[in-house]
This record gives structure tokens, C-alpha cells and sequence, in this order.
């Protein structure tokens, strides 16, 4: 049975939230939430496989929500969305800690590949933390 990732977006901006709906729909199961009040409340009663943070939203901006999230649930990767991508928000936000950077305009292809690298390095994690060695996992050894 196919299982579509579940994916958090936390973003204020109905325009934001109606595109990446229509770029991903077809692919994930994509939550919305406008604050990081609502985001948080999502987290403690749900699972997700990665987020999606604008850079700025109502109540907070992209750091004040990646704090709390690797606070709170550290394995989810938290992916911000920037207006400009310029290399210095992108080091930035990987110095902080997030998984990526992605920048406008968004395109259906990168968000996907994103996704799925989260996805993978969330997998990957589980399996370290479990203690198990990768190559008998890929049936190696």
C-alpha cells in the first residue's frame, strides 16, 4: 500500500499555503498551520516526516520555531522557505540547524527531492539511534 509523507507547513501566508498545496498535493498529505501555537499543537498530535517553515509568519520567524521544534521534537527535519536564497540565509539557516533552504520560486521538482532527502536522513537517524549497522539493513553482511 502507497503512503504518502506527511508534511507541516507553518506559514501565515494564504498565497504561500494555496501554492505549495497545488505543487504538492499530488504527493504528500501537506498540513497547514499559522502559528507556532498551532504548529506545536499539530506536532504533539500527530506524526509528520518533515516541515516546512516560511521565513517569517505571524507569531515568530524560521529560528524561533526551529528552536522549538529540536526542542521538542528533535527528528523531525525542518526545511525553511525563504523569499531569496541567497548563500548567506542558506548558511544561516544550516548553522542553526535546519535541514535546507529553499527559495522562491518554489518548483515542484526541488520540493520533492527535499522531501525525500528529509525523508531518508529521518530513516537513517531511526536506524542509528536503534543501533543498527546500515549495511545489514540493505541486506549486506
Amino acid at each position: 500500500m502507497l503512503t504518502y509523507p506527511n508534511v507541516l507547513l507553518l506559514t501565515s501566508d494564504a498565497g504561500e499555503a494555496a501554492e505549495l498545496q497545488r505543487l504538492l498535493s499530488r504527493y504528500v498529505v501537506l498540513t497547514c498551520a499559522g502559528t507556532l501555537g498551532e504548529l506545536l499543537e499539530l506536532l504533539e498530535n500527530g506524526r509528520y516526516d518533515a516541515l516546512f517553515c516560511a521565513w517569517s509568519f505571524d507569531s515568530g520567524t524560521w529560528n524561533e520555531a526551529l528552536q522549538e521544534v529540536q526542542k521538542r521534537y528533535p527528528g523531525i527535519p525542518l526545511i525553511v522557505l525563504s523569499p531569496c536564497g541567497a548563500e548567506h540565509e542558506w548558511l544561516e539557516v544550516l548553522d542553526a540547524g535546519a535541514f535546507d533552504l529553499l527559495a522562491m520560486p518554489y518548483q515542484e521538482r526541488k520540493l520533492l527531492a527535499v522531501i525525500e532527502q528529509a525523508g531518508a536522513s529521518g530513516q537513517a537517524r531511526t536506524w542509528h539511534d536503534a543501533g543498527l549497522p546500515l549495511k545489514k539493513i540493505a541486506g549486506k553482511g
